[in-house]
């Protein structure tokens, strides 16, 4: 028997990646969020009034939120594997596997996920919980969803698994 192979961080190679949407408004209001902090920031931390220790903690709780916010959602990646979909926003990483999605529904929403965009689709997993992500093609993406979790069927809003209730 051949020992299982390990798996790789990243997504599958053979893979086919789906592009992300991305709300350029959303973009500009977290840049101008960003400026603005800088702008109020700044003259504190080149004040020479203001003691040393002190300007480093506020500059490196000012770096620190910003890094941190990168880190935990840049970039956004989708590919539908052989056995599931990886996302990936930023650090985070997730493998949902076909069986496991119960509904793929059609939403709009300002929830934080894997997205940088409000109109999104959002996977309910069977065992408790949901991802939303921004699929630059909503519709194709439900398409190839379909296409590769048979148990999922076409309802009004998108997906679902006839067999699931929610509980």
């Amino acid at each position: 028997m051949t020992p299982p192979r390990p798996r790789t961080p990243g997504p599958d190679p053979a893979g086919v990646a789906v592009p992300a949407r991305v709300d350029a408004w959303l973009l500009a209001a977290l840049a101008l969020a960003t400026l603005g902090m800088l702008f109020v920031v700044l003259p504190l931390l080149t004040s020479d009034t203001v003691p040393l220790a002190v300007r480093l903690l506020v500059g490196g709780l000012g770096i620190g939120t910003v890094a941190a916010g990168l880190a935990v959602t840049v970039p956004v990646r989708y590919v539908f594997e052989g056995g599931g979909v990886y996302v990936r926003a930023g650090l985070i990483t997730m493998r949902l596997a076909y069986p496991d999605i119960a509904v793929a529904s059609k939403v709009l929403s300002p929830l934080s996920g894997a997205a940088w965009y409000w109109v999104k689709v959002r996977l309910v997993l069977r065992q408790g919980g949901m991802v939303e992500i921004a699929p630059r093609d909503r519709e194709a993406f439900l398409v190839e969803l379909a296409r590769r979790a048979p148990h999922l069927q076409a309802d009004a809003r998108g997906l679902r698994d006839p067999q699931f209730v929610r509980r």
